[in-house]
């Protein structure tokens, strides 16, 4: 059943759970397809005001047994004296069961000291949901551009919260005497993906910081409880003559 294809124009795709596909498009819409049974699903629309930009991510609730589709809308900074305010995201969780989006409480996502951005859908792995994101600190009620810490966000599907993991320390420039990082620019991890390597998860890509300008690497995430873990760098090499970004 192809219900909805037909309104998506030019499609790409989200991200995959257990063989089901989650498609959109420059509007937004939303498909899910799971090609063993030849079906499609549009989704319905969002229950959030209109906004700027989203994340999207696919995953499986191992306690209640439902697919769930997040969320996570961001919407335009406003100019304020010198400097500018950002709105928090807002989320909102479609289930299979249900057929319908519901806003959840955003918790980590802003706090009194900080703002993240879920970037783009990295992959789904035992009832958890990955992004490659960055923290943003406030200043003086307003967010600091310059102070960036890229991070990788995680969401539970079972519990549905939001919750953050610190890159490798060897990603990170810090002020001599302080620990508050300088920034790290969005290039500077847009070439890192999350994957699982032998069972584990795993970051692999650039990283820019370290003694080989440019160099691969491959950390591997230890003792990881689906809050915390440690990481340790498994193997490093030079990138290959011709090849500028890691596949998707």
């Amino acid at each position: 059943q192809y219900i909805g294809l037909e309104v998506i124009e030019s499609p790409y795709m989200i991200g995959h759970c257990h063989g089901i596909v989650c498609l959109s498009d420059s509007s937004g819409s939303l498909v899910l397809c799971n090609p063993a049974i030849k079906e499609i699903k549009l989704l319905p629309k969002s229950c959030l005001p209109d906004w700027w930009g989203c994340a999207v991510g696919i995953g499986y609730d191992p306690k209640s047994k439902d697919y769930k589709v997040s969320r996570t809308a961001s919407y335009r900074a406003e100019v304020y004296g010198d400097g500018l305010v950002l709105f928090p995201p807002r989320v909102e969780i479609y289930t299979f069961s249900t057929d319908s989006w519901q806003e959840i409480k955003n918790n980590s996502l802003e706090t009194e000291a900080t703002v993240f951005f879920p970037d783009y859908f990295q992959m789904y792995f035992q009832g958890i949901c990955f992004w490659v994101g960055y923290e943003q600190p406030k200043k003086y009620g307003f967010y600091d551009d310059e102070q960036q810490k890229p991070m990788i966000i995680l969401f539970d599907t079972g519990d549905e919260i939001f919750r953050n993991l610190l890159f490798p320390d060897s990603f990170y420039m810090y002020e001599e005497g302080s620990s508050f990082c300088y920034e790290m620019s969005y290039i500077m991890y847009s070439d890192l993906r999350i994957i699982l390597w032998n069972g584990f998860i795993a970051l692999f890509g650039f990283n820019r910081f370290s003694a080989l300008p440019d160099s691969y690497g491959v950390w591997v995430l230890d003792d990881f409880d689906g809050a915390k873990g440690s990481w340790t760098k498994h193997l490093s090499f030079e990138p290959l003559v011709g090849i500028g970004r890691v596949l998707e």
